[in-house]
């Protein structure tokens, strides 16, 4: 039989982390809207001081209140030497293209996973004072509200969400996905972290993401699921390693799965 940490150990997991997420945030924050320099790594995205300095702080608040948790952060990767039974995934911030041209929503993400299956975490955006946190078994709380995913049976009658729609368009699905979009009620192209918030708060339906790393969704995926919902790869795995993600309400993610399958 499978364990898990107790709720009053997740809480307390919760609490360190929203507070490194939130003073991380705040570290970031200053360098928004900012003459701040931008750097191209080696796979040529964008990295700014923000993203650096960001990390650091939430490195500094985890590692002195879990000294032997693994730390797997997206700008300084992870010591393999500590044990990874609980193992932070780290993204100081998620949406550099959209901080460096001063679109709001963008995220700091923390996601504590244990023995393989992600058990905590919180998406805090600070520019627009949004902050997500789940814990298993806990719920999804919103700014310290519960929340839901939305009742919506079909796609028709709802919004989705997406990211990267360049790449979804050169993808072997992506005919079949933007004909799904076409016959939506709504749709908007928020993506990241910001768009799976929608779903947990019941504002939309379903958000895909064509191309992630575990750091861009663990805390995501969480969230997702205690707010009722379900978030999967595009194969429909339950998984943060299958590069891709699918969030939704769970009454509409097998008619986007047909989509990507």
């Amino acid at each position: 039989m499978k364990t898990y940490p107790s709720k009053s150990e997740l809480k307390h997991f919760l609490s360190v982390a929203w507070l490194a997420a939130h003073q991380g945030g705040q570290r970031s924050l200053r360098y928004f809207r900012k003459d701040v320099k931008i750097i191209k790594k080696i796979d040529r995205t964008p990295v700014t001081r923000a993203d650096r300095e960001g990390e650091v702080v939430i490195r500094r608040v985890l590692s002195k209140a879990f000294p032997h948790h693994q730390l797997c952060g997206e700008e300084f990767g992870w010591d393999k030497k500590l044990s990874p039974d609980y193992k932070w995934w780290i993204d100081p911030v998620d949406g550099t293209r959209q901080f460096i041209r001063g679109i709001p929503f963008w995220g700091t993400l923390l996601g504590l996973e244990y023995n393989g299956e992600v058990v905590a975490g919180v998406m805090h955006h600070p520019a627009i004072n949004l902050t997500l946190w789940a814990g298993k078994g806990l719920g999804c709380y919103a700014n310290g509200k519960r929340v839901y995913v939305s009742k919506i049976k079909k796609i028709q009658d709802g919004t989705i969400t997406y990211g990267g729609i360049r790449r979804i368009a050169s993808a072997s699905y992506g005919k079949k996905f933007i004909n799904l979009v076409k016959s939506a009620y709504d749709d908007r192209s928020f993506g990241d972290s910001f768009g799976h918030a929608l779903v947990c708060q019941g504002m939309v339906e379903a958000n895909l993401d064509p191309v992630v790393q575990p750091y861009d969704v663990a805390s995501a995926k969480i969230c997702v699921e205690e707010a009722g919902g379900i978030f999967t790869d595009i194969k429909g795995e339950k998984t943060i390693y299958g590069g891709t993600c699918i969030s939704s309400n769970g009454l509409v993610h097998s008619q986007v799965l047909k989509t990507t399958r």
